[in-house]
């Protein structure tokens, strides 16, 4: 079964935007040619009032925006994922609020500093796609740097800038299923798919939920309140059901976009086959602001998620399997837990999809200061390198696994996706990260540290090794 969905990602793909060889300058508030306040409230007022001065996350706490209900809020839900998606100003890992530099923190005092840190200045709380296509248009006129943001997921901060200009699409929601989807120009003779549409602000929390009622499967990622319809997608999107239906991006049948020129487009395979390529595992967010993209929904070998932190545990799932399978499948790690010395406990937990969501799915490592580095796993690493995996863990405290299974190649439409995830068993990553009141030196060293394991991953795998877009060193 396939789904129909929607992002946003803006992206410099007109030419209107300047010369390859000559860039234009992007203004950033403060700057001299940033627009006056009559400018901006001309501009507000052609999108229904809904430019928003965002703030960090904590600021409500602070000075001149000190509120106190909202502050006791944001205390209650420092941690709590649906509440910073919530936030125009808030992101899941605050370093993409504050950068090395920046210093507004929730646990300090009403008079201590708060500044914007790299938090955009002003977002549009976009509500429809005329207000995504005013917004491009208004950027373009006046040279602003311009991100776009859905949920604040973004390992790699791309959805935050110092004094930006954002376009906010948390708040276009919708889901809308088909019995029988066909892309735009498709041959006469095109078979029709069951297919859903997802607005750009949609949550896999709710899509997951959503396809449960239609006895659906979403190929997607494993986080609730990730946008099941943003640079998730269109960075490859990894899955626990890619070993058998490919990455996210592997079933996208169509997507709708606004481009820098603030035109509306209709893209697939047959519209514009090198466009669509593109936008499909090419780093979403480098292609155009995208309004409706479609991804396969199938009906329902292991795949999982694991970590090295407190020794190795893991969650292994797979579809229309049976205790007997795993059993037999996961005889090995039953036999380590009889070596003397060895404490664990191996089991199978019979479930459905939407059981296993409501008990294990969960969105980690919220409201805290983290920068991943990553690569994947190839056969040929895993069977004649993992001595060498093994030590560099041990010496850099362990790492986090997706075990992604082999991505199932099954002849499909070409993605500019790298082809390596198709021989790659597992995302291996590391996550680097530091207290609120760590000192500039301090972060500083924690991102060189990073940068020195990403070299080290380098030396184990390859330089032909690949990683995820979306979960790599920025």
């Amino acid at each position: 079964m396939l789904i129909q969905a929607t992002l946003t990602a803006f992206g410099l793909i007109s030419s209107t935007l300047g010369s390859q060889h000559q860039p234009r300058r992007r203004y950033a508030y403060g700057d001299e040619c940033w627009p006056d306040t009559e400018t901006w409230n001309s501009f507000n007022a052609t999108i229904g009032g809904r430019l928003i001065r965002s703030v960090p996350s904590a600021a409500v706490c602070h000075a001149e925006r000190y509120d106190s209900d909202k502050c006791a809020t944001a205390k209650d839900s420092w941690l709590d994922s649906f509440w910073r998606t919530n936030q125009t100003g808030a992101y899941a890992a605050t370093l993409w609020e504050m950068g090395e530099t920046g210093k507004c923190f929730i646990d300090t005092s009403i008079d201590a500093p708060c500044d914007q840190g790299i938090v955009p200045h002003y977002s549009v709380r976009a509500q429809s796609i005329a207000d995504i296509q005013a917004s491009v248009r208004f950027a373009s006129e006046k040279d602003l740097y311009l991100v776009t943001k859905n949920t604040g997921h973004d390992h790699l901060g791309r959805s935050s800038g110092k004094g930006a200009f954002s376009i906010w699409t948390h708040n276009l929601k919708g889901i809308e299923w088909h019995d029988s989807f066909i892309p735009m120009g498709a041959p006469e003779d095109a078979n029709g798919v069951p297919a859903v549409t997802l607005q750009a602000g949609e949550q896999w929390f709710d899509v997951y939920r959503a396809a449960a009622k239609q006895n659906a499967l979403v190929v997607g990622g494993s986080a609730r309140t990730v946008g099941a319809a943003g640079g998730y997608l269109l960075g490859g999107g990894h899955s626990p059901f890619a070993h058998d239906y490919g990455l996210a991006v592997d079933n996208l049948l169509e997507m709708s976009i606004v481009s820098a020129d603030g035109k509306y487009h209709v893209i697939n395979q047959h519209s514009d086959p090198g466009y669509f390529w593109a936008v499909r595992g090419g780093g979403g967010s480098a292609w155009g602001e995208s309004i409706k993209l479609f991804p396969n929904v199938t009906d329902a070998g292991y795949t999982g998620y694991g970590d090295l932190s407190q020794g190795f545990q893991a969650i292994f799932l797979k579809p229309n399997s049976s205790v007997k399978s795993f059993n037999q499948t996961f005889a090995g790690f039953f036999n380590l837990t009889q070596i003397p010395g060895v404490h664990g406990a191996v089991g199978a937990y019979p479930s459905t999809w939407n059981g296993y969501l409501d008990k294990f799915l969960r969105d980690p490592n919220i409201g805290t200061n983290i920068q991943d580095t990553s690569r994947l796993l190839t056969t040929d690493v895993i069977n004649q390198k993992s001595e060498d995996l093994a030590e560099f863990l041990v010496r850099n405290g362990g790492g986090g696994f997706n075990f992604i299974g082999k991505v199932n190649n099954d002849e499909r439409d070409n993605t500019a996706v790298n082809g390596i995830w198709k021989q790659s068993h597992a995302l291996m990553s590391i996550s680097i990260d530091w207290a609120d009141n760590a000192t500039e030196l301090e972060k500083h060293e924690k991102r060189l540290h990073a940068v020195q394991i990403s070299k080290g991953f380098t030396e184990i795998v390859g330089q032909q090794g690949g990683t995820y877009i979306n979960e790599a060193n920025p």
